[in-house]
């Protein structure tokens, strides 16, 4: 038996109003996922993990300074900015800069400048020359050196972390950020 035609009607009309209804809620949803999948979708920028520390003209030859050094991390949706270490930057009369971590060799206590020709750490003593040698104290290697890098009048650093209590250097890894919970190194 045959349908009559308000049901053929109906049928298609349910049909159109579904067809509709899908069509709405998908374009509905285009700027959600649009939201959603930008993010990851964005290319990074590749300066090899390399920091702005400082002016050049901002250091005076043969004078350390201590730089903090500040990163913003975008991971996603989030974006953190904060200091994530410290480093001694050193202006040599040719005009290059030198990098070297802050973090004692020994213990990881924070090494300061000692007298105007050395570096000290006053957890154990340990002192360092200007160029990270290591003249006295218990630390079992020189200060960790850091890649420099002078692009248009400003000094970049690629921040690393390295084990400490150990007669070889060896890395720990980039450091992305601080205060996310987890050990920066």
């Amino acid at each position: 038996m045959a349908e009559s035609p308000k049901a053929e009607r109906r049928g298609f009309l349910k049909l159109l109003a579904g067809a509709l209804a899908a069509a709405a809620g998908a374009l509905a949803t285009v700027p959600v996922l649009g939201s959603v999948v930008t993010p990851l979708m964005k290319p990074k920028a590749d300066d090899g993990g390399l920091l702005r520390a400082v002016s050049v003209t901002e250091l005076q030859d043969g004078v350390p300074r201590r730089v903090e050094l500040v990163s913003t991390v975008i991971d996603g949706w989030s974006r953190a900015v904060g200091v994530i270490g410290a480093v001694w930057l050193l202006k040599k009369p040719d005009g290059t800069v030198s990098a070297l971590s802050t973090i004692c060799p020994h213990s990881g206590c924070s090494i300061n400048q000692k007298t105007k020709s050395t570096y000290g750490c006053p957890c154990h003593d340990s002192t360092f020359e200007l160029d990270g040698n290591a003249t006295d104290g218990p630390s079992p290697r020189p200060m960790d050196p850091l890649e420099v890098q002078v692009k248009d009048k400003d000094v970049f650093v690629k921040y690393r972390r390295f084990k400490i209590g150990v007669k070889e250097k060896q890395e720990l890894g980039a450091v992305d950020c601080p205060r996310r919970g987890r050990d920066l190194a």
